[in-house]
């Protein structure tokens, strides 16, 4: 967005040119060119060349279909401009060609727009400043120079069943703006659909997002307590949905489909809420967690994600999450990775299968529970992979876990050490059901059940230990060499 349409406020009109219409109520215009000043209820008659300002309270503008073209403005910051006044309705309105803002306003309260058409304006095509209540309904923003609607410091706005459509940079874009509803608008070709910026407690539903060149949905640094709920992220080239520091936020039931980065990328996040989301065939991750923390991930899920290679569910350098009762499927890597000093988090319930492997957890993560979770046939592309995988770990807990009809149920490879591991099972798995290699140490396997393993091989058993100090008791294993 440029600067210098940021803080653009009221200027003066020059008197030259200005066309003044008032009377007491609404009647038809008709108007060639220079800059209109609407005192009263308006119906153009004809299509109108140059800015229309209203300033009075109370009045509305009814285009009737009829077109206001630039490039000149006059004075103004918009093609039509609302300063200052409460209760205007500016609809059927077609703005077009100007050298600024499609349709401007400073300082307003109730403004409704409806039902315009704001294409090929060199800034934004709606541009909304200190806007108090309102609506944005029904609106087509086409190919302007910027965004195709800016909430700028606005409060209590509603912005409802809009189309942006190929504007330079954001589709629906809310700035230092709180409260307000985005729902049910399509965003597609923009440089992005949808971005928060320093906004909190505004609230996203059924609004739609694709072909964007870069996210889908970006909600920044500094904008917290927002609610995603029931937004679809499809085909753009990024992420389906960004949150890089949007704490707090709610992301209920939307869905990400097909978009060339990750599904879902959250990083610097802090609290919040990610619950019945859908992740399917993005190129790269599902859903990927970065540097965030106190997060709850429940009953997601992640599906066919990663061709090029991805995690179903990555956690990165994360701490204190809750990830419960999750699905991932058919991803090339891990269906849950944690990894790079991420702990503390609890895994329950979660359901991991057709991966490249069920549940790494890897480059010094430590500290976190898993329990109650299924690994089961996590053999992607036919590459053998592991229901559980501890690499380079420590003082992690694996309690009731089950590993199916994977190559080896629970491996624990070098470096993994003072783990513990109690009630697991693995049952048929192609190779051991539960193994500590060489450089493992001073792990505990308490209460374990393996059985049926070896399916491929001749040389594997259903436990056995190359590593120093692990401690074996009350565990139930059918061949128990090695041990």
């Amino acid at each position: 967005m440029r600067a210098g349409t940021m803080r653009r406020t009221m200027v003066a009109l020059a008197t030259a040119g200005i066309l003044l219409l008032s009377t007491a109520s609404t009647f038809a215009v008709s108007a060639s060119s220079g800059t209109m000043t609407i005192t009263a209820s308006t119906t153009l008659a004809e299509d109108h060349v140059g800015g229309i300002l209203i300033e009075t309270d109370g009045v509305t503008l009814d285009c009737a279909g009829h077109t206001v073209s630039g490039p000149d403005a006059g004075d103004l910051n918009g093609g039509i401009s609302v300063h200052w006044a409460t209760g205007v309705t500016v609809r059927n309105c077609v703005v077009s060609g100007f050298d600024v803002n499609g349709i401007y306003s400073t300082g307003s309260a109730g403004l409704r727009l409806e039902k315009n058409t704001v294409v090929s304006n060199d800034d934004a095509g709606v541009w909304l400043e200190g806007l108090s209540g309102g609506a944005v309904v029904a609106n087509r923003l086409i190919n302007n120079g910027d965004n195709g609607v800016v909430l700028y410091t606005a409060r209590r706005v509603r912005v409802e069943k809009n189309v942006a459509k190929n504007n330079t940079s954001v589709g629906i874009l809310l700035f230092g703006t709180t409260g307000s509803v985005v729902n049910s608008n399509t965003a597609s070709g923009n440089a992005t659909g949808y971005s928060v910026g320093s906004s909190s407690g505004n609230v996203f539903t059924n609004n739609a997002a694709s072909g964007s060149s870069g996210p889908g949905f970006w909600l920044l640094e500094g904008s917290h307590r927002n609610v995603m709920r029931a937004n679809t992220s499809s085909h753009n080239a990024n992420f389906g949905f960004l949150l890089d520091g949007a704490d707090s936020s709610t992301v209920v039931g939307n869905t990400a489909k097909g978009n060339e980065a990750d599904g879902f990328m959250v990083s610097g996040t802090t609290a919040g809420v990610f619950r019945g989301n859908k992740s399917v065939a993005n190129q790269s991750g599902g859903f990927v967690f970065q540097g965030s923390s106190r997060l709850r991930v429940e009953h997601n899920v992640a599906k066919d994600n990663g061709p090029n290679g991805g995690n179903a569910f990555a956690f990165q350098g994360s701490s204190h999450l809750r990830i419960k009762d999750n699905v991932a499927k058919g991803s090339p890597w891990a269906c849950f990775e944690l990894y790079d000093g991420t702990h503390d988090a609890t895994l329950v319930g979660n359901k991991a299968s057709g991966c490249g492997a069920g549940f790494d957890i890897s480059a010094g993560a430590h500290g976190n529970t898993l329990r109650g979770n299924t690994a089961n046939d996590n053999n992607h592309g036919g590459a053998p992979g592991n229901g559980f995988s501890l690499y380079d770990t420590s003082a992690n807990v694996l309690t009731g876990n089950t590993a199916k009809g994977n190559n080896n149920g629970f491996l624990l490879g070098p470096r993994a050490d003072a783990n513990k591991l109690t009630r697991n099972t693995a049952n048929a798995n192609d190779s051991f059901g539960f193994v500590a290699v060489d450089g493992t140490s001073n792990n505990a396997f308490i209460g374990n059940t393996a059985y049926g393993n070896d399916r491929s091989h001749s040389d594997c058993f259903d436990a056995a230990d190359g590593g120093a100090g692990n401690v074996w008791t009350h565990n139930h294993f059918g061949t128990t060499s090695g041990i």
